[in-house]
């Protein structure tokens, strides 16, 4: 038997120039996912208004503290004032002498407990010596203190 042989067939192709072949292929166009558009869009709207609360709630946090420390400073200052009637009640001559008095059992001294003593009268001290250099350059030039007196009319 014999079998049928199989006819080849040519067909013709036009094969491009080599100019063609040698350029790269272009590039294919990067698509963006819509959703992906619209989730950058919308964080992009909302950014500034998230920005702007932030920085309202901060500012009234910030009025806030300023208040609570304005009533403390109050508070303190009130506090203040009447512990300085205290001490001033408490440092009275009159509160003293009663307390001396009663609690302590102490008197008045008696006339004769009193002595006058008299002291002769105040040498006249010399001034101690100048310490520092400059101190004696200006005792040496005859420059001291500046003392205040009323002018000679």
């Amino acid at each position: 038997m014999m079998a049928a042989q199989r006819r080849a067939r040519i067909y013709p192709v036009v094969m491009p120039d080599r100019r063609l072949r040698d350029r790269p292929a272009p590039r294919r166009r990067f698509r963006r996912h819509p959703m992906a558009v619209a989730m950058v869009v919308a964080a992009l709207a909302i950014l500034p208004a998230l920005l702007y609360v932030h920085q309202r709630t901060e500012a009234a946090a910030t009025g806030y503290t300023i208040l609570r420390l304005q009533r403390e400073l109050a508070r303190l200052e009130s506090e203040h004032a009447r512990l300085q009637a205290t001490v001033s009640a408490l440092r009275s001559p009159q509160r003293i002498e009663r307390i001396a008095m009663t609690e302590l059992g102490m008197v008045p001294p008696r006339q004769r407990q009193l002595a006058a003593i008299t002291t002769a009268p105040a040498v006249v001290a010399s001034p101690a010596p100048p310490r520092s250099l400059a101190e004696r350059l200006g005792a040496w030039l005859g420059l001291g203190e500046a003392q205040a007196r009323e002018l000679d009319r």
